[in-house]
């Protein structure tokens, strides 16, 4: 199976890389190995003015009030929002991104200070002089999500995206294998064999994330507490919020920095395929339209839009 994907503005698209890797049954059923050991196939970007989504110019009003609706982050004096900005294109470009279940928001303001994090090990071998490939861009975000086991079994849980991946337990001694397997493809080779000794899912399931990182900028530590607060009221309204009975559902967490603080509120929809809309500038007076446009509808709404990455297969 085949999965392109595309870092995308919200007036066209760019076509970044291709992988390659089998197709899996439904979430649960994990993928047991990688049939190819070309984990990485590179194309050349080109702008595409042709566009496969469905917008809408604005963000409808809200329909009702949840006691907050129409609340504004205050924000300080000398750190304001770039309200009115263009927010097309804003969006790093980025070839893969990691979200790794931290189980809490209070990040300090560089997650690889943080004691045994996956970003901690990023660095530790950067380093030791393992550099990242310029030409292969990726982001780490740690997010509130629980990690699948206790810290004591010393072991990472993250999702994968564009792939659709989920990694419910990656102890810290693959760490150094991991991460050269799928995140620096000239040292891809050293790291081949990981993916049988790890377990791996397809991730089907949306994930509202929102940015919430107090010790980086103060601006998304203000709005997105406020933002968690609707989109749960909001999802919970319409019961589209994740059950932890029936694991079906939306789940919303706070993640750390993603960039683009003066465009707080910011948020990223996971919608399922693999795919991610970057929203920002939104405020909780724009939930409402967010769950009825966009979660509900499919629609991606052209004044919030930071940008897409996009999965085509």
């Amino acid at each position: 199976m085949f999965r392109s994907w595309r870092i995308r503005c919200c007036f066209g698209s760019v076509s970044r890389s291709v992988l390659r890797y089998p197709s899996a049954g439904n979430l649960g059923n994990p993928i047991l190995s990688f049939t190819s050991r070309r984990l990485f196939s590179h194309t050349r970007g080109n702008w595409d003015s042709h566009v496969d989504s469905v917008f809408v110019d604005k963000c409808p009003p809200p329909e009702f009030d949840t006691g907050c609706t129409y609340c504004r982050p205050e924000f300080p004096a000398d750190k304001p929002v770039k309200t009115g900005s263009a927010l097309n294109g804003t969006v790093p470009l980025i070839r893969r991104h990691l979200l790794v279940s931290s189980g809490h928001s209070e990040w300090p303001s560089r997650t690889e200070f943080e004691r045994n994090s996956f970003q901690a090990k990023l660095r530790e071998l950067e380093r030791q002089g393992i550099r990242r490939d310029p030409d292969f861009n990726f982001m780490i975000t740690s997010t509130a999500l629980s990690p699948a086991n206790p810290p004591e079994d010393q072991s990472w849980s993250l999702y994968m995206y564009p792939d659709g991946l989920y990694f419910p337990r990656i102890p810290y001694s693959k760490g150094e294998a991991f991460i050269k397997r799928f995140l620096i493809p000239s040292r891809s080779h050293e790291g081949e064999g990981v993916e049988n000794e790890i377990d791996i899912f397809r991730e089907e399931l949306p994930i509202v994330a929102i940015c919430a990182h107090t010790a980086r900028d103060a601006r998304c530590g203000i709005a997105g507490p406020m933002l968690q607060a609707e989109f749960e009221q909001v999802l919970g309204s319409k019961g589209l919020l994740y059950d932890p009975l029936t694991r079906q559902g939306i789940r919303i967490t706070l993640v750390s920095h993603v960039g683009g603080h003066a465009y707080a509120g910011n948020i990223i929809y996971f919608r399922g395929d693999g795919s991610s809309i970057w929203y920002g500038l939104v405020n909780p007076e724009h939930v409402q339209g967010i769950v009825k446009e966009t979660i509900e509808g499919g629609r991606i709404i052209r004044e919030l839009c930071r940008g897409e990455l996009m999965v085509k297969s």
